[in-house]
């Protein structure tokens, strides 16, 4: 028998890779000659640089950079395939980085991520995949491009530090002093949601509340985002409204479409395409995926719904496993063969969210469906 487990993260408790460990580690205690392909898989969130490097058999580059706040942190990027650079938004940008009272999208900043570019493009890599979950920022990308040469400056021409509060400011996108490596660069936005640049169904009426805006901050930033629109268009002749999933990660996806072509596209299908999973599921006899929870919203680009998706094309059944499942016939509807919780019962949430904890239910329960698959 073979099987292909292909999970994302168990956000706050494992990995993809430790997910993946902990299924196969239950699947083999049942069925010790059976053949395991382990896949590290993402939707674009926090975690996808990680899942690449895992699948691809990359390695990591650290670096000092700025965080959320223009503080020195630590951060890292991967490298895949030899020449193409991955990078997680949130390993210097993202949300995880700051206290509850820190967090405010009007003075966070995406700068520290476009260092780590800077420093990719500095060791030769031109080919980029940025995953844009987990994001602390509502900047549009003002900091990324700020960290490849550009300027941004108001009606006295004044340099604007790059942060929301500044986006409603902005009348020029300065692009003299950009790298020039930047033309032989390819950048692929891993988008994990779809928004719109502005407006109630953009960037900041959706997500900002959730990095500590108020609604006060929140009508700044759109009205923000509006006007920085107009300047994009105006300096770089594309408008980013329109487009899918230019509100990601607080614009970041729009601005970085706008002044450096980037590609914007849905992140679990590239990663899948990337690690060539459909190669992988060709001949197994199961798939298993999950996450942390897992009901409606799985079915608007997570990575269970696409790997889901991959494999029905397939005719592979799909089991899933998450901490919490909620709508289950709607996933089953949707191609899930089983969707399992692997809980053993009534659980404190931080208990079954410690690490070790969460390890121990998802082989269990790995473990106890499969007993049952090697009998019949």
């Amino acid at each position: 028998m073979k099987v292909v487990v292909a999970s994302d993260k168990f956000k706050g408790s494992l990995s993809s890779r430790e997910a993946a460990d902990a299924i196969a580690s239950g699947i083999l205690s049942v069925l010790p000659d059976c053949d395991i392909v382990k896949l590290a898989v993402a939707d674009g969130g926090d975690g996808t640089a990680d899942a690449l490097v895992t699948s691809l058999g990359g390695f990591c580059v650290e670096k000092i950079v700025a965080g959320p706040l223009f503080q020195s942190i630590s951060a890292r990027y991967g490298v895949v395939n030899g020449d193409t650079a991955v990078l997680d938004v949130a390993s210097a940008s993202g949300l995880a980085l700051l206290s509850k009272q820190e967090m405010n999208p009007l003075k966070t900043t995406s700068l520290g991520t476009g260092e780590l570019i800077r420093d990719a493009i500095g060791r030769g890599y031109r080919k980029f995949m940025l995953g844009l979950g987990g994001s602390a920022t509502n900047d549009a990308g003002m900091g990324i491009l700020c960290a490849l040469g550009y300027r941004f400056l108001d009606d006295g021409g004044n340099e604007l530090k790059p942060c929301g509060a500044s986006l409603a400011k902005v009348r020029v996108a300065d692009a003299s002093a950009a790298m020039p490596e930047l033309r032989e660069c390819e950048f692929v936005l891993l988008c994990d949601v779809s928004a719109a640049f502005y407006g109630k169904e953009g960037a900041a009426y959706v997500f900002a509340p959730q990095k500590g805006a108020s609604d006060e901050d929140v009508r700044l930033l759109d009205d923000g985002l509006r006007s920085f629109a107009g300047v994009l268009e105006n300096n770089f002749g594309k408008n980013p409204q329109d487009e899918k999933y230019s509100g990601a990660a607080g614009g970041i996806a729009g601005g970085l479409w706008c002044a450096l072509g980037a590609e914007m596209v849905c992140g679990t299908d590239a990663v899948l395409q990337a690690i060539d999973f459909e190669r992988y599921v060709a001949d197994a006899d199961f798939v298993v995926t999950g996450e942390g929870m897992m009901d409606r919203t799985t079915l608007l680009g997570k990575a269970p719904y696409g790997v889901c998706r991959a494999s029905a094309g397939r005719n592979v059944p799909v089991i899933a496993f998450a901490a919490v499942v909620d709508d289950s016939e709607l996933l089953n509807k949707a191609g899930f063969t089983a969707v399992f919780s692997i809980l053993p019962g009534v659980m404190e949430k931080s208990l079954s969210m410690q690490p070790d904890v969460a390890y121990g239910n998802l082989c269990r329960a790995a473990s106890q469906v499969f007993r049952l698959i090697g009998i019949l």
